[in-house]
């Protein structure tokens, strides 16, 4: 009798240390993408007025942002909390203004109404660490370098003037932040996050240091 409930004993024991074991070596996705919907808002002191610039449109294509983009991004998972990713967005800006005093050559003109069309892309690239749990939501948090490319091409148009420009902008760009996903079945979750972005671009002004900051949020749905 002592012998069978050591037995049963040692069996329960067992149980018990490959349930562990199990959990510990739980399995996770070694390849994980993500597409969605982002917006980058952006900060930067503008130039002095009386800048000398070669063109109207680097007075605004240092801004790298704007409300309307889209963000991808694919991470190889080399441990259950790390993983490599890499990161494409891009995003896309319309502004409309009114000159005081516009010349293009010899010809003049005060009140010139003006748009400005903006595109930015990042291409970025670090490391990503996640909290796996037993739950639905899976935090996690990056740091990534890499660079920006921010175009601007100035438009006027008017019986009296008609004039175009555009200037184009690369520099480093860095991503430090994070965000949740929330599993909603094997194959897909949801995912939010928020990152602080500086870039340095440049500045139309020699006086300006040139460094742009960012917050960029984006929603959408993560593969795996």
């Amino acid at each position: 009798m002592r012998r069978l409930l050591l037995a049963a004993l040692l069996v329960a024991c067992f149980h018990t240390v490959a349930g562990a074991q199990a959990t510990s070596t739980e399995p996770y996705p070694k390849v994980e993408g993500f597409v969605g919907y982002s917006a980058n808002g952006y900060s930067t002191r503008e130039s002095s007025d009386n800048a000398a610039v070669q063109n109207i449109s680097s007075l605004f294509s240092d801004r790298a942002g704007g409300p309307t983009g889209f963000q991808t991004s694919l991470t190889r998972n080399l441990y259950k909390y790390l993983g490599i990713k890499g990161d494409f967005s891009m995003y896309f800006n319309q502004s409309r203004g009114q000159a005081g005093t516009l010349c293009v050559e010899s010809n003049c003109v005060t009140g010139q109404d003006f748009h400005v069309d903006s595109r930015a892309l990042y291409l970025l690239g670090g490391p990503e660490f996640k909290v796996r749990n037993q739950t639905r939501l899976t935090p996690f948090a990056h740091t990534l370098f890499g660079m920006a490319r921010s175009r601007s091409a100035f438009h006027t148009a008017s019986p009296s003037l008609s004039f175009t420009d555009s200037h184009t902008r690369t520099g480093l760009a860095m991503a430090f932040g994070g965000g949740f996903d929330i599993r909603t079945s094997n194959r897909i979750s949801i995912r939010s996050l928020i990152d602080y972005l500086p870039t340095r671009l440049g500045d139309a002004d020699p006086q300006e240091s040139g460094r742009q900051n960012h917050v960029r949020l984006s929603l959408g749905i993560v593969f795996h």
